[in-house]
């Protein structure tokens, strides 16, 4: 007997990121301006440091999931999803700061990072203040559930970063164990943000958890987006250094994939371009070579869209809205985005 699969309602038709922000614009103001009441502090360093990463710009797309999974699950009164938002956000904020200092990165969304500027020491320690004030906000936020949601995933957060860290030149590492760093790091927050959505707006259990599913696999496929990018993308569209993950000796698909399909004579060669101190530029256009021609780039993309297309199933017990649309289309455009 053959049993029915869920599928995308057909009749939905995707929706550009410009429409998707300006269904949620005033949302976003309000969140922007809690930020910014987040950041301040009367150690003077520290509200210097936080405007700047803040000004830097960013989509935003932790709170864009959050007020979105919100508006489908019904929650239309009061400042919750405000609240929240500004909880994944100032987490997210924390970890950017951090991850600069631990890949020794120079460039953020196309300036000079907070490290470069003001120095190790200060980028970690306002980080770990933006960590504190999101579970400051926390504690106001006077629901078990998401109080544990929310720990859990900085939890997994930072159990991502470790495991990262330390499977660096590690060209053992299997994708399995990839895919668990990535669930964990990146879209355990995205997964978070969907399942507070749910909470706030009492959606039921299966919703909250066909939210929270949702929010994992499209967080995963934009890590994995992440990943491509940082062999293929444009410096001035991504807004990182091109090559760090490389240069860094990180272990992403794109590089797991080749190492798997090269032959003997060829993974000596990808482990001496990963190791060596020459020339980045050409390192990097010579291992992007090998990964076209053994398709380990859109190998590492169609992975990434699987898991926006089975994302996207998970959530059609929701009513169509503008909202759901919304919330489909914005798992579209983390595959879509500079590719």
């Amino acid at each position: 007997m053959q049993t029915c699969q869920p599928t995308i309602k057909s009749t939905i038709a995707s929706m550009p990121f410009d429409e998707i922000y300006d269904l949620v614009r005033e949302d976003m103001k309000k969140v922007e301006e809690g930020l910014y009441r987040n950041f301040q502090s009367d150690v003077p360093l520290i509200p210097t440091i936080t405007s700047y990463l803040n000004d830097a710009g960013g989509k935003r797309l932790r709170p864009m999931f959050l007020v979105l999974s919100s508006k489908i699950s019904g929650y239309s009164n009061g400042n919750r999803h405000i609240l929240n938002s500004c909880i994944v956000e100032l987490i997210h904020a924390a970890t950017l700061l951090h991850d600069d200092v631990v890949d020794e990165a120079f460039i953020r969304r196309g300036n000079p990072s907070a490290n470069r500027k003001w120095g190790n020491e200060a980028s970690v320690l306002v980080g770990d203040f933006l960590f504190s004030k999101s579970f400051l906000l926390l504690a106001s936020e006077d629901n078990s559930k998401i109080n544990k949601s929310v720990s859990a995933a900085s939890k997994e957060v930072a159990e991502g970063e470790v495991l990262g860290l330390a499977t660096k030149g590690n060209f053992d590492i299997s994708e399995d164990e990839y895919m668990d760093i990535i669930y964990k790091k990146t879209a355990s927050l995205i997964s978070v943000s969907c399942r507070i959505g749910a909470i706030i707006g009492n959606a039921s259990q299966e919703k909250e958890k066909a939210l929270a599913d949702f929010g994992l696999k499209a967080g995963i496929a934009f890590q994995l987006v992440d990943d491509i990018l940082d062999y293929t993308g444009n410096p001035e569209k991504f807004g990182k250094t091109i090559g760090l993950d490389f240069q860094k000796k990180k272990m992403t698909l794109p590089l797991i994939n080749l190492f798997q399909k090269a032959p003997a004579k060829e993974k000596k060669k990808i482990q001496e371009l990963v190791r060596s101190n020459g020339n980045l530029s050409c390192r990097l256009k010579t291992l992007v070579d090998m990964m076209k021609h053994y398709d380990s780039i859109n190998y590492a993309l169609d992975k990434a869209r699987n898991y926006v297309t089975e994302a996207k199933k998970e959530i059609v017990a929701f009513d169509e809205s503008p909202s759901l649309t919304a919330i489909l289309s914005l798992a579209d455009y983390v595959v879509s985005r500079d590719i």
